[in-house]
Order: C-alpha cells, then sequence, then structure tokens
C-alpha cells in the first residue's frame, strides 16, 4: 500500500519549484534543458529535508527521469511522489474496513452496468473517502480525528483533514473475487462462468442413454383449421443427444400443450425404431423445468414398471427471491446439455424460413403489417385492423362458414394452416436427422445392402433396408 509522508510531499515540492522554473527558461530559450537539469543537481542535491532523517537525490540522471515523468503527467507535483509499497505491517486496512469494501464491491447494480464489470474500486474509493472528509466514522477506522488521535497521541489534530490513509490500488485489491461481485451486482447467472463447473462429453454417451426435451416457439404464425384464428405455434422436441436425432416431436399453438401431450410424445419417442431404452444401462430423460413436463403419474410408471431402465430428472430453476424484503425474480428453467437441442431449434428456423407468416425472433423485429401481439395497443381489435392477421382470419373464417354450409370454398390463405405448419416442421426434422454434413454420432457412416443387381439400399439399426 502506499504511503505518502512528509518528506516524500516535501521532495515533490521542491523537484516541483525547481522543473516550473527550468519549463520557463526553456521555453524562452534561455538555458537547454540539459545544462538546466545539470544545474538543478549541483544546486539540490544533499539538501536535508524537514525529517532530518533524509536528504534529497539530485543526480542529473535521476532529475531526467523525473523531469520527463513529471511532463507528461501534465506537469503535477503529485507525479513526482515516490511509488514504492510501505511493508505490510505499516498502515493495513482493518479487517472491518475491508468488509465495507467488499460490500460495496458486491451491491446491486440495478441492470445499469451493461458490461458487467462490478462497481470499480475507484469509485469505492471516491466513496470512502467522502466519508472520511464529511467526518463520518468508517468500520474499524473511526472518524478521521479518532485515527489521528490513534496514530499520533503526542500532537494536536491538524488544521487540515489529512489525506484518506489508502490509495485506490489498495482498496481494489480488497473488494472481493470476481464471482461474488458478478453475483451480488448483476445475478447468480452472471456469475455462473466464475463459478468451477463440469464439462459434459457427449461422445462417450451410449445409445438411448440420455435424452432431453425443450420446446421452441416457431417464428412463423398459422391459421387453426378449428377456429380460424391466428396463432403462435410452439414445437415440443425429443432428442436423443448421443447421435442429436429427433426422436419426436408435436406442433400446438402456444398455451395448448399439457402434460398429457408430453406423456404421449415421450410414449411415442420410446418406442420409436432404433431407439427406447438402453439395453444393460440406464436411460435418462431431462425434462427443463421451466417448460411443460410430463405428469407426476407417467413418471412414476415409466420408472416403477422398467425396473430402473428409466430415470427422469427435472431441472432446477433461476430466479426467485434473492433476499427478504426484495421483490422476487423472475424463474426460468435451465437444462443440463441443453445446447444440443437449442441447436437444432436455430436450425428448425432456417429451414422455415420460406413459410409465409414470418413474426421474427423477438417482438422487435416482427414485420408491422402482421398485427401480432401489439402491446402498446389500448384495443386489440382497433390495432389489428387492416393488418395481415385481420385478413387472415376474415378470410379462414368465411371458409370454415362456407364449407359448414356444404359449399365449395377454394381461398388461397395467406398463411399456413396448422396441419401444414406440422407437416413444414416434419420435413425439417427429417432433413436434419438425415442430414450428412456433420460429425453426430453415427451420422457419418452409412450401411448400404444390395437389395437386387446394382440397387444398394441404406441398412437401419436392425440391419434391415430403411424406408428413407
Amino acid at each position: 500500500m502506499k504511503s505518502i509522508t512528509t518528506w516524500q510531499r516535501q521532495r515533490a515540492a521542491i523537484l516541483h519549484q525547481a522543473f516550473t522554473a527550468l519549463a520557463e527558461a526553456v521555453q524562452s530559450e534561455a538555458a537547454p534543458l540539459v545544462i538546466g537539469l545539470k544545474a538543478i543537481a549541483t544546486r539540490l542535491d544533499g539538501t536535508p529535508l524537514a525529517d532530518g532523517k533524509h536528504c534529497l537525490k539530485a543526480t542529473p540522471g535521476t532529475l531526467t527521469r523525473a523531469w520527463y515523468k513529471w511532463d507528461a503527467a501534465g506537469r503535477k507535483a503529485t507525479a513526482l511522489l515516490h511509488e514504492h509499497s510501505a511493508p505490510k505491517h505499516v498502515n493495513q486496512v482493518p479487517p472491518e474496513l475491508a468488509k465495507e469494501v467488499q460490500r460495496l464491491a458486491t451491491v446491486e447494480s440495478g441492470g445499469r452496468d451493461i458490461h458487467q464489470g462490478g462497481v470499480e474500486g475507484a469509485a469505492i474509493h471516491k466513496t470512502l473517502s467522502k466519508r472520511w472528509y464529511s467526518g463520518e466514522s468508517l468500520p474499524g477506522v473511526g472518524s478521521w480525528q479518532e485515527f489521528w488521535a490513534a496514530r499520533n497521541p503526542s500532537l494536536s489534530l491538524p488544521a487540515t483533514i489529512p489525506d484518506f490513509p489508502w490509495c485506490k490500488k489498495t482498496i481494489m485489491r480488497h473488494t472481493g473475487a470476481t464471482v461474488l461481485k458478478r453475483m451480488g451486482n448483476v445475478g447468480r447467472a452472471a456469475a455462473n462462468k466464475f463459478l468451477p463447473s463440469m464439462e459434459r462429453d457427449y461422445s462417450k454417451l451410449r445409445r438411448c442413454e440420455l435424452y432431453t426435451l425443450d420446446d421452441v416457439r416457431l417464428d412463423f404464425v398459422a391459421i387453426d383449421e378449428i377456429s380460424g384464428r391466428v396463432v403462435e405455434l410452439l414445437a415440443y422436441i425429443l432428442i436423443e443427444v448421443s447421435s442429436r436425432c429427433i426422436v419426436a416431436f408435436l406442433v400446438k399453438p402456444v398455451d395448448a400443450i399439457k402434460a398429457a401431450d408430453v406423456d404421449e410424445l415421450l410414449a411415442h419417442g420410446l418406442q420409436a425404431d432404433g431407439y427406447g431404452v438402453g439395453v444393460g444401462y440406464q436411460s435418462h430423460i431431462w425434462f427443463e423445468r421451466g417448460t411443460v413436463a410430463c405428469s407426476e403419474a407417467a413418471q412414476a410408471v415409466l420408472e416403477a414398471f422398467s425396473d430402473g431402465a428409466i430415470k427422469i430428472h427435472r431441472t432446477s430453476m433461476d430466479g426467485g427471491v434473492r433476499w427478504v424484503g426484495a421483490a422476487a425474480d423472475k424463474s426460468s428453467g435451465h437444462s443440463a446439455g441443453k445446447a444440443v437441442i437449442e441447436s437444432f431449434n436455430r436450425n428448425l428456423h432456417r429451414r422455415t424460413l420460406h413459410l409465409p407468416g414470418q413474426r421474427g425472433n423477438n417482438f422487435t423485429n416482427q414485420p408491422a403489417n402482421l398485427g401480432m401481439g401489439e402491446r402498446s395497443a389500448k384495443d386489440a381489435s382497433k390495432s389489428d385492423r387492416r393488418t395481415g392477421k385481420s385478413e387472415a382470419e376474415r378470410l379462414a373464417q368465411f371458409k370454415l362458414t362456407a364449407m359448414a354450409m356444404g359449399a365449395d370454398a377454394r381461398i388461397k390463405l395467406p398463411f399456413c394452416t396448422c396441419t401444414e405448419a406440422q407437416r413444414h416442421v416434419a420435413d425439417a426434422v427429417k432433413s436434419h436427422n438425415t442430414d450428412r454434413g456433420h460429425q453426430m454420432s453415427g451420422f457419418h457412416h452409412v450401411t448400404e445392402c444390395e437389395i437386387g443387381p446394382g440397387v444398394w439400399k441404406q441398412v437401419d439399426q436392425q440391419g434391415h433396408p430403411s424406408n428413407l
């Protein structure tokens, strides 16, 4: 820690006065810089300082280095102070003050720190200095009067308030670990990458050893054939992690997927050709708690009647109440190994970009004429007038009415129907599962058999010719 003593201040003041006079002489060309520095060295070298223990060392080399440092710092006297550190036993930061520094470094930033760097040591030093000069009592230090009286019992209080005893670098060393600052300033999610973590190697997985499920909102809207309304769609995906193969999926309007649908999806996926339950080892199924998971009854049946061959996991939640009295954070689920399914979700959006009714990946990106989710509108019915949504719904409802009356209403709708959307998602899933342009497990080897003279066909997992 830097400890500035009286003799150091006197040395800086003497050199600052001499350098200021030399700068004026050099500017007026009355004396060259080198000759001026030698003259100052001859005049000041060995000058006794106020404490009676130190003398001013002013050799030409020392003065040359001090001159350029003083000039680069804007010709300020503070640039001439020594930068060496005092011994560790001198002027240590009290433990109580160190705790206060760490508390200030981990306070909540309220989302204002976009770089998530935490409160800087300079800002904490400035805060403590203000409290020091205002006469406030600091933890482990007391007021500046108490601090001075404890250090200098035989001297009276000075006429001016002494400087804060610790510099910025010293305060910064007591701000705590980065993980503590990120957790306090931003939250647990920002601190996760600074905490110990476990790295998963999916290349070691055996076939059907791990399944994971997640839902994804599709980036296009569709027309519900039953109601004639324009709806947002949600796809629920079951992926076999070792091969990255989509085993089963379902597509329904948002908020229409229930636990019973997930139970059926899981039952269908576990009976798919070439998949199912691991032989001789347990199959794990990961549900993200933030999405619709299978029912508790289905979980009990799967785990009990499989004799332990299936184990269902439900991930924890991010969010909740950080401390008593604070507002609860919005809870969200995080899935172990979620990246494998998020990668497919991104490709699913790319494979459906050609479909009409694209609404983008968030509210700000959607076309204005689509008329979906106008949050600022006070009356949704008014905001939907003359938009693509209202026109599509009117056409769809006219078609439904005509069909109900027995008329053949061959109207081309501007958006896909939910059934057509499901077929397009199925095509995207098939394209993903048959894609050979990656190194997923089992995808870069293709086994074929000759089913006729010169006729070759791909062989599935059981050794039978595939229908792909």
